[in-house]
């Protein structure tokens, strides 16, 4: 099987939810010099590592649990094993990034829990109750998150495909999500949700209101933040109006390496375009939302209480 270990290594992956900088109200700064060039993160903010607290030098480490509800409906695109460069579909970078970022040893220290949406036994009464999509597909047993780096999703992620069924429960998708981030929080990590998906909502409530509501009701109770990331095909505006209720920070354009992240939103702006979702611009995304993560910077995301 090929790799893709060559721009893995070339991505700069900022994980250990340390010394970044960002804020609800503020945006990202994407002019930084690299992380590799004088501890500068390229998403902004100063990168010491697990002891910068970000506010004095106090030691802080706040790794990241992320819940990924990835979209499998069938506008992703054709199916592909992970190490597939040839097959030019969402799905098959989707699913390759996501390999490439769960295996990564930059990851070390935080861990993720996947699920897919809509499921292959997907009903009308889930899209009200997230029943099966508050429950990841891995791990499939305690604890709820796989401790990064890993290869244990890669089975999952070759063994799902991207086309069966042809509809985008969004609202069960949210509702599941936020049932599991809030339900499942460990002391001294950040919590975060991660909705990826390349089209507008189908099947269940499409209004964007009440779909941004359910994630503004779950920040306003928990704290937890939910980033939206869209792929190419979804309506940019659509993404940003669901965006705002998740609260993820504010950010611009041009994040690092990444270009168009706002795609045909103004800037800055709260969801993520990663386009066709090519693995490079999909690393850089997620980089940079683990980097306003940061639970130990200011404007960083809640740090669990033990």
């Amino acid at each position: 099987m090929k790799t893709f270990s060559a721009w893995w290594v070339a991505v700069a992956i900022g994980l250990c939810a340390c010394g970044s900088t960002g804020d609800d109200g503020t945006t990202l700064d994407g002019s930084a010099t690299d992380a590799t060039t004088g501890g500068d993160s390229p998403f902004g903010g100063n990168d010491s590592g697990p002891t910068d607290s970000g506010t004095g030098g106090d030691a802080c480490y706040a790794p990241v649990d992320m819940y990924i509800m990835l979209d499998r409906s069938c506008s992703m695109g054709n199916d592909c094993n992970i190490g597939d460069t040839t097959t030019n579909t969402k799905w098959c970078h989707a699913v390759n990034a996501l390999s490439g970022y769960f295996n990564s040893q930059s990851a070390t220290g935080n861990a993720a829990a996947l699920q897919f949406f809509p499921v292959t036994n997907h009903t009308a009464a889930m899209c009200t109750t997230g029943a099966t999509y508050d429950t990841p597909a891995a791990p499939t047993t305690p604890p709820a998150y796989t401790t990064l780096p890993t290869n244990g999703f890669d089975a999952l992620l070759n063994a799902a495909t991207d086309n069966n069924p042809c509809v985008t429960p969004t609202e069960g998708a949210i509702r599941g999500l936020t049932k599991f981030t809030a339900a499942n929080r460990r002391g001294g990590r950040v919590t975060i949700g991660m909705l990826v998906t390349d089209g507008d909502p189908v099947s269940c409530d499409t209004n964007l209101t009440d779909l941004s509501n359910l994630l503004q009701a779950h920040y306003a109770a928990t704290t937890i933040r939910t980033y939206v990331i869209g792929m190419q095909g979804a309506n940019d505006a659509n993404l940003e109006k669901i965006a705002q209720g998740g609260n993820a920070p504010l950010h611009p354009d041009t994040v690092g390496s990444l270009t168009g992240a706002c795609g045909s939103t103004p800037s800055p702006c709260r969801h993520w375009n990663v386009g066709l979702g090519n693995p490079q611009a999909f690393i850089a995304a997620l980089a940079a939302i683990q980097d306003s993560a940061n639970g130990c910077a200011d404007g960083g995301g809640t740090i669990n209480p033990n």
